[in-house]
């Protein structure tokens, strides 16, 4: 498909790590959403400087399933419009284990499901810990591209794993977030996965039994005796086999681009603008596109005959 109406870009889709794809809003189907395969050749010009919602996840079914904002708002914060936001409960679900009362029902339903508790280390040496739903073990931390990750615990809800997730993050210090202006500047030097992997792997020796303590009779949490390691998928391996690379001279949220994508890791992408397997290659934040319209550049458009977007 080579679509030639503008736009607009609604995220990064890592439902199946092994193949991640962008969503865009349907030009013909209003209210629906298309997605793209993410790696491979795109040509296109950004439009305007607005930024539209997102939408939002309904995760009351077996599988979530994404909803085009009703009204296409335009947002200046974040990335969705407070209407989508409160239907979602995200932002409600990162405090559920303080206010669980306030949930809306949709995320209700979501923390009612086994979680995960994790660590994970990224290029430039940082490591956090996080959660994730048994649904989205592999994909939660796909799409934060991560150079090696490590289950640590299995709780019967989300309430419990968030729990957790503050008592590990505040003894030891850990971050629950790592801004993706260090996962960029972690690919700007060489990536050793080997050392990596060994730093976080003596990191889990020190939290593991710490769970244990904290850990009550009866709650239902099963802190594993062995960590059990992520899968990462191949195109973010590649990403790190790439590094070094340089850091995308333009700014992608203006002007025409044409990356020819050749690895991504979460939201970091690396690819040449230029042909042949010795083009240099670039990184940069693809989630700085999300909300922004996009008009597909045709070959007719194109110096050297560029594909169009997707």
């Amino acid at each position: 498909m080579h679509p030639t109406a503008p736009l607009t870009l609604l995220g990064l889709d890592w439902s199946d790590p092994d193949t991640p794809r962008l969503r865009t809003s349907d030009p013909d189907r209003p209210g629906h959403s298309l997605l793209h395969p993410l790696l491979g050749e795109h040509s296109f010009r950004v439009e305007g400087e607005q930024r539209r919602c997102v939408g939002w996840f309904d995760l009351t079914g077996a599988e979530g399933r994404h909803v085009r904002c009703r009204t296409d708002e335009t947002v200046t914060r974040g990335r969705q419009c407070r209407r989508c936001q409160y239907r979602e409960g995200f932002v409600a679900a990162h405090q559920a284990h303080r206010t669980p009362d306030a949930l809306p029902e949709n995320i209700r339903d979501y923390l009612r499901q086994p979680h995960w508790l994790y660590l994970d280390v990224f290029a430039d040496g940082t490591t956090k810990v996080g959660t994730a739903a048994d649904a989205r073990r592999h994909s939660r931390l796909a799409e934060q591209g991560p150079v090696a990750a490590l289950y640590l615990a299995r709780t019967t809800d989300g309430l419990t794993v968030r729990t957790l997730e503050s008592a590990v993050s505040r003894h030891f210090g850990l971050p629950e977030q790592v801004q993706t202006r260090r996962k960029v500047l972690g690919l700007q030097t060489g990536v050793d996965t080997t050392a990596l992997l060994g730093k976080l792997t003596a990191l889990a020796a020190r939290v593991t039994p710490y769970l244990d303590t904290v850990t009550d009779q009866g709650s239902g949490t099963e802190v594993l005796a062995a960590p059990e390691p992520w899968v990462r998928p191949a195109c973010s391996t590649a990403v790190f086999a790439t590094a070094p690379v340089l850091a995308y001279p333009g700014d992608l949220t203006r002007g025409t681009h044409r990356p020819h994508v050749t690895g991504v890791a979460g939201p970091v992408a690396v690819f040449s603008t230029e042909p042949g397997p010795d083009a240099p290659r670039h990184c940069a934040d693809l989630s700085r596109l999300v909300g922004r319209t996009l008009r597909p550049v045709t070959a007719d458009d194109a110096p050297g005959g560029a594909l169009t977007l997707f």
